[in-house]
């Protein structure tokens, strides 16, 4: 009875310290490590992880928003990555390319080191940074047109004394 008490109780003491024991665990993408991650935008402690989804549960956890556009431009890199890490090389991609927009990802995709998942990111970050400076320039052109549109108020001339 009394090796069974100890034993159970041994149990219990161990499992307790594994859980005080525990390191902080970080969110990298879609896995799960001790360390942070190597890029720190994508990097999430499990306790922020668990905080944010207690106050909104359909907030996504991604540093940045991403469109749909650029979510397939991205998913479509990863594909290409995968190839890439198989062996197939960036002159056999560009070959079956159908279009000038998947030469360009191409050339983008080989031009990015890292994993498949830090290229996705990369691509979708800057395809998201090239909408925006596209939007801000047509921003700024219809402002302009406003502005010539408008009737020319000379400003009124300051004289000396």
């Amino acid at each position: 009875m009394k090796s069974l008490l100890l034993s159970i109780t041994t149990c219990a003491l161990l499992c307790c310290t594994q859980i005080t024991l525990a390191a902080t665990m970080y969110r990298c993408g879609s896995s799960f490590q001790d360390t942070p991650c190597a890029n720190q935008n994508y990097s999430k402690t499990m306790k922020a992880a668990k905080a944010s989804d207690g106050a909104t549960k359909d907030r996504d956890l991604s540093p940045y928003q991403v469109d749909a556009d650029c979510k397939q431009r991205g998913d479509a890199a990863k594909k290409m990555m995968w190839l890439r890490q198989t062996g197939k090389t960036k002159e056999e991609q560009l070959e079956s390319a159908e279009d000038a927009q998947t030469l360009a990802l191409v050339n983008e995709v080989y031009n990015n080191r890292g994993t498949s998942l830090e290229v996705k990111n990369a691509i979708e970050q800057s395809c998201m940074q090239q909408k925006e400076q596209s939007k801000l320039a047509e921003d700024l052109l219809i402002e302009a047109k406003r502005l010539k549109k408008t009737p020319y108020a000379p400003a009124s001339k300051v004289t000396s004394e």
